[in-house]
């Protein structure tokens, strides 16, 4: 429940990030250009980190049941 939790953050973080940049780029303003920027590359990073996060526990769970089956 927390990954999906997390994922759906990361992925309106993105979205609100890209809103923002476009605003600014329209505008011309590029503090709002930047900040979205940062906004979506921030949302972007955790949204891999999740997902890594999400994968190294599968493979450590995988593993667990691989070698005390033995």
């Amino acid at each position: 429940m927390n990954v999906v939790k997390n994922r759906m953050t990361s992925r309106s973080r993105q979205a609100k990030g890209g809103a923002r940049e476009l605003f600014g780029r329209l505008t011309g303003k590029r503090r709002h250009q930047s900040a979205g920027r940062a906004e979506r590359i921030r949302g972007a990073v955790r949204e891999t980190t999740t997902e890594v996060a999400d994968w190294a526990a599968t493979a450590a769970r995988d593993a667990q049941r691989r070698f005390r089956s033995r």
